[in-house]
């Protein structure tokens, strides 16, 4: 198998982009100012809407990713018509990390829009520090547009409400099948890169996981290992992990193997499902992160998008 790298480079105003002899133009070309508020006016539920921010991402994007898209998982997400969870680790080096999320979206988006699926496929939301996000030059109105969603770091008194009601929200559109979303689940713990994963890794994930899980019969959670050297990094999409509720009972399907969720024996109640959701999590996420880091030891083909 061929493993593809996948260089996007900067955009250019006014030009279309074309792949496998299809074209498309955004709704609006990007004006010198990345800020620009003419974005506002193109409707989140159109095909336009993922045209645009496709060229708004492509246009940050500058590293060189690997992407293990002969495994198919790419095309398989982008065909399936349904809402995913991707959760990611972080690694030393969380500029890296970020951009190379931004890169993935931006791929993701791309094949939306090259099998007609623009209009309708799951839009992208990824949970940011509230701060971080109003501190852009425009408040972070832009980043807000795109799917970025600021949530407090301070999870006490009013601050914990508020979030808790843009989770709910969050939750309400996965389980509409209207957004895909992205989060790391080490959360305010990723300034520790030399702690393990195992300790890092918080629950609030498979809280989501548990919570879809009340609105639809099951939900894909890919896990999206990072890894990076110095010139090229790489983002490995592991094997889906699919968790069923049947009749109160909790499964996990991966590949083959359909696990149910159990503790000696008994399946485990909703009650106490968080923390077994977080361990196969945890597990499927390792892995990617394993194989991240042998997919920067292949070469192969460099295209551009």
């Amino acid at each position: 198998m061929t493993t593809v790298h996948a260089m996007i480079s900067p955009i250019l105003p006014n030009q279309i982009y074309t792949k496998r002899e299809q074209g498309f133009r955004g709704s609006a070309s990007l004006s010198k100012n990345v800020f620009d508020t003419g974005y506002k006016s193109i409707k989140t539920d159109s095909a336009e809407y993922i045209k645009h921010s496709y060229n708004v991402f492509r246009n940050w994007c500058h590293n060189t990713v690997e992407v293990n898209v002969e495994s198919e998982r790419l095309i398989n997400i982008v065909k399936s018509d349904e809402p995913y969870i991707f959760i990611m680790n972080h690694t030393y080096n969380q500029v890296k990390d970020i951009k190379t999320a931004k890169f993935f979206n931006t791929l993701l988006y791309r094949e939306y829009i090259y099998n007609n699926k623009a209009a309708t496929c799951p839009r992208s939301k990824v949970i940011a520090n509230k701060n971080i996000i109003k501190s852009q030059p425009d408040g972070g109105d832009l980043y807000q547009w795109l799917g970025v969603t600021p949530i407090s770091a301070n999870v006490t008194g009013k601050h914990k409400n508020e979030n808790r009601i843009i989770i709910d929200e969050l939750v309400d559109k996965l389980g509409q099948g209207k957004i895909n979303l992205f989060m790391f689940p080490e959360g305010a713990l990723c300034m520790f890169p030399f702690l393990p994963l195992s300790y890092k890794f918080q629950p609030g994930v498979s809280s989501i996981v548990k919570k879809v899980l009340e609105l639809r019969d099951k939900i894909k959670v890919i896990p999206l290992g990072f890894a990076h050297k110095k010139e090229i990094s790489s983002a490995h999409m592991g094997e889906p992990v699919c968790f069923i509720k049947e009749e109160g009972k909790y499964f996990a399907q991966i590949g083959e193997k359909n696990i149910p969720l159990t503790n000696k024996g008994k399946f485990v109640n909703s009650d106490q499902i968080v923390p077994y959701i977080s361990g196969v999590l945890l597990d499927s996420l390792e892995l990617a992160s394993k194989n991240a880091k042998n997919d920067l030891k292949k070469t192969g083909e460099v295209y551009t998008l």
